[in-house]
């Protein structure tokens, strides 16, 4: 998934060393996935979990079982966790409120018959604990070939990243747009508030 561009240069050195120019530049773009997933989770629960994503349709999102929120400052960085399978986000709207923001999230994702989980991590929008839809039944994984369960979870695989780069895409269409101040962020703090006032 690439957010920005850069020159061809290999991001390792011929030693084996990570090139600085690309972690300053993952460091530098950090606030554009944390700002993706508040957006993310202020749309979810303003459309009831329903998001339209171009060339997939509506989908189903839900944050669940954990968030993590920090300060973002690097010598001072002070975290937030929230966890638990009936996960209640009133702890996370109120670290969101102090100014601390999402560094990594767990997801449910639904579209069709069929249901991923993920963690997103925003820094790197890196997805880790994927775990896939079934597509076969119980009674027929151990009749099918190992190639073709193979060819089935990479297919899988290749949806929800493709799918995750769309909706990345929306969100920085949004993001660049004269709308984001008036319209998206103006949202989202109105939507903090309701959400105070009802948990007050």
């Amino acid at each position: 998934m690439t957010c920005w561009k850069r020159s061809n240069r290999r991001p390792y050195l011929a030693e084996g060393k990570v090139d600085m120019d690309l972690v300053d530049l993952i460091r530098e773009k950090r606030f554009l996935g944390q700002e993706f997933l508040t957006w993310l989770w202020y749309q979810c629960e303003l459309n009831s979990g329903l998001i339209q994503v171009k060339d997939f349709g509506t989908v189903e999102i839900w944050f669940e079982e954990r968030m993590v929120l920090d300060s973002g400052r690097e010598n001072q960085r002070q975290s937030v966790t929230c966890q638990g399978r009936d996960l209640s986000l009133a702890e996370a709207r109120t670290a969101l409120r102090q100014g601390k923001k999402v560094s990594q999230a767990r997801l449910r994702l639904a579209s069709a018959d069929y249901e991923w989980r993920m963690t997103i991590k925003a820094e790197s929008l890196e997805i880790t604990g994927l775990s896939l839809p079934r597509t076969l039944d119980p009674r027929d994984e151990n009749k099918a070939d190992l190639a073709g369960r193979l060819l089935d979870r990479v297919a899988l695989i290749q949806e929800i990243t493709g799918f995750i780069d769309k909706l990345f895409a929306q969100f920085i269409s949004i993001r660049l747009s004269d709308n984001w101040a008036e319209k998206e962020l103006a949202g989202i703090r109105r939507w903090l508030i309701d959400q105070s006032r009802e948990s007050a």
